[in-house]
């Protein structure tokens, strides 16, 4: 399986421009007692900096504490060019794929979104982490992984779009980067639950359903990476994991639900569909230069499982059954049923409840706050001017 490398920064001061700023637009008193909260994002910002941390459950409550904290600062403070905003702090940040790419902004949704893209890093380096030869090891990575997929999704729906604003990006904070990585995550949970139901001795046809999910998830992923922006950005070796995974997986199901076909004596399908498993390992093994080791014997393995039945199936139809063999093309899709989904990360990120910068009133809080006194001022006087109005008449 699959581990995803944090993004990089250079080190980078936040803790001048901040209190700089609430010094000049509100006083020195309120930057005084604010200074604990100024030196625990200056202390986030610098753990932040530090690569590897030895603990990758301590870089996981890092990293949503900081992505909270950024966004208390995103209210309170205007980060731009503009002359009268906090235009001293650049954000910077390397990709995580194609590592001598950068994105260089004066806009705290690039620091926010590399943030959540190091969280659903760091969960998949946890996920990997695990004994998966256990029920508990692979339950454990299964909500790992789900959890990954919830960072990445978070990602794309609140971030990516507003990270991507201007020349200066990269592309694996993207929207076509993190969905691709959201079903990628999904595909090694779903692999996991896989695992599970093997282990448990499920009928064929539970486990012809839930590695046909597996196999649909990466091949969402395959398409994804074949495209641009995607297309030539990421190392052969992930791509071709990727699609050996697909074509393994489309295998997986074929050898499973064949074996339910032939406990049904419907021969001809099962014929059909070993094919069909066969043909995709076959033509999989073709690009698999890159791929690793474990990956290729899992092929040969089943590939072999496949064939044996493959021959056993031809010759039961050849000496008993005599029935015509379809075409491949003409059978319907194989089922599947996914038993993962990504997870939500709304209340995990929730920064509504964080007292950091409490004393400071939002910026838009702040703009609107005139809008509303001007608003009052102008019912006042209008309320006035009738009732002089309605005097003079009198």
């Amino acid at each position: 399986m699959l581990a995803i490398y944090e993004k990089k920064t250079p080190s980078l001061d936040l803790y001048r421009p901040l209190r700089n700023y609430i010094a000049m637009f509100y006083s020195e008193r309120e930057a005084q007692n604010l200074e604990d909260d100024l030196q625990t994002v200056k202390q986030y910002r610098s753990d932040l900096e530090r690569q590897p941390d030895p603990s990758p459950t301590s870089r996981r409550d890092l990293l949503q504490k900081y992505f909270k904290a950024l966004c208390l600062i995103e209210t309170r403070f205007p980060i731009s060019p503009d002359n009268d905003h906090i235009n001293s702090v650049t954000f910077v940040w390397y990709d995580a794929f194609m590592q001598k790419q950068k994105a260089s902004q004066q806009n705290i949704h690039l620091e926010k979104a590399a943030a959540l893209f190091n969280l659903g890093a760091v969960y998949s380096q946890i996920g990997l982490s695990f004994d998966r030869a256990t029920v508990e090891g692979r339950r454990q990575a299964i909500h790992a992984f789900i959890a990954v997929a919830g960072a990445f999704a978070y990602l794309r729906d609140n971030a990516a779009v507003k990270a991507s604003v201007g020349t200066s990006t990269t592309v694996d904070v993207s929207v076509e980067c993190v969905g691709m990585l959201e079903r990628l995550m999904l595909a090694q949970a779903q692999e996991c639950v896989f695992e599970n139901t093997i282990s448990k001795g499920s009928t064929p046809g539970v486990c012809a359903k839930i590695s046909r999910q597996v196999g649909l998830y990466y091949e969402e992923a395959l398409a994804a990476l074949n495209v641009a922006p995607l297309k030539d950005h990421f190392d052969r070796g992930w791509t071709a994991h990727v699609q050996l995974k697909a074509a393994l997986f489309y295998a997986e199901a074929c050898y499973w639900y064949s074996l339910e076909l032939h406990e049904k004596e419907e021969i001809a399908e099962e014929i059909s569909r070993l094919k069909s498993g066969a043909s995709t390992l076959a033509e999989a093994k073709k690009s698999s230069k890159g791929a690793a080791v474990q990956l290729l014997d899992a092929i040969s393995k089943l590939e072999a499982n496949i064939n044996r039945n493959l021959d056993r199936a031809v010759k039961e139809n050849d000496r008993v059954y005599l029935m015509r063999v379809p075409s491949p093309s003409f059978l319907p899709p194989l089922p599947a049923f996914s038993m993962v989904k990504t997870m939500p990360m709304n209340e995990v990120l929730d920064a509504s409840q964080e007292k950091m910068f409490a004393s400071l009133v939002p910026d838009s809080s702040a703009k609107a706050l005139p809008r509303y006194t001007e608003m009052v001022d102008n019912i006042i006087w209008t309320q006035a001017e009738k009732l002089q109005q309605g005097s003079e008449l009198t």
